[in-house]
């Protein structure tokens, strides 16, 4: 079969039509104030929400959880990179804990209509989680980001729950970047 410049449009189309344009990112708000190295186990909190309507409120009672199993995933799929020796969702335990505590701060499902029909931005849905890491024993804030996830266009509009995928991913790409055996150093004041 040969391609032709209009039936390669027509499959570029169809590619970009057919998978979600989901996209992620971070921001470092707070640079770290000690290394992370510091501590051999993360415990990640019940995440809440400074939204009060049921669908985001929904988000932060699961994202913890989400959170940590895709932490877990990629420590079996790279089991030497992390810096922590455990990762929890709960411990009683404070002496070497990094706490993370995550807020939803902004959610917006978004027109799947508008992303299926028109796509590229119209109808966008986002999510915006800010995580705060704790040194558990001080109660020193060690770190604070924002970690963000957006969706413009999917198969059939998407789901908003690919924005919240993306948000995970950050939270991968961020500890990938920076959680790994040399830690994060701390910020140079």
């Amino acid at each position: 079969m040969i391609i032709n410049k209009s039936n390669l449009l027509i499959i570029l189309w169809l590619v970009l039509f057919l998978s979600g344009c989901a996209s992620s990112h971070y921001s470092v708000l707070q640079a770290p104030s000690q290394p992370v190295t510091t501590f051999n186990k993360l415990e990640i909190a019940n995440f809440k929400s400074n939204l009060k309507d049921e669908v985001s409120i929904d988000l932060a009672d699961r994202f913890a959880g989400r959170l940590y199993r895709a932490i877990m995933k990629e420590r079996e799929l790279h089991p030497d990179e992390s810096v922590f020796e455990e990762i929890v969702l709960d411990t009683d335990d404070v002496e070497g804990v990094l706490l993370l505590n995550g807020t939803v701060i902004s959610f917006e499902e978004g027109s799947r209509a508008a992303r299926y029909f028109i796509g590229f931005g119209a109808g966008k849905a986002y999510c915006t989680i800010q995580a705060v890491f704790t040194n558990k024993e001080t109660g020193e804030e060690v770190i604070r980001t924002n970690f963000d996830g957006e969706l413009s266009m999917g198969l059939f509009g998407g789901s908003p729950e690919e924005a919240v995928d993306a948000v995970v991913k950050a939270f991968i790409t961020y500890f990938d970047e920076y959680f790994e055996k040399e830690g994060l150093k701390p910020s140079k004041t």
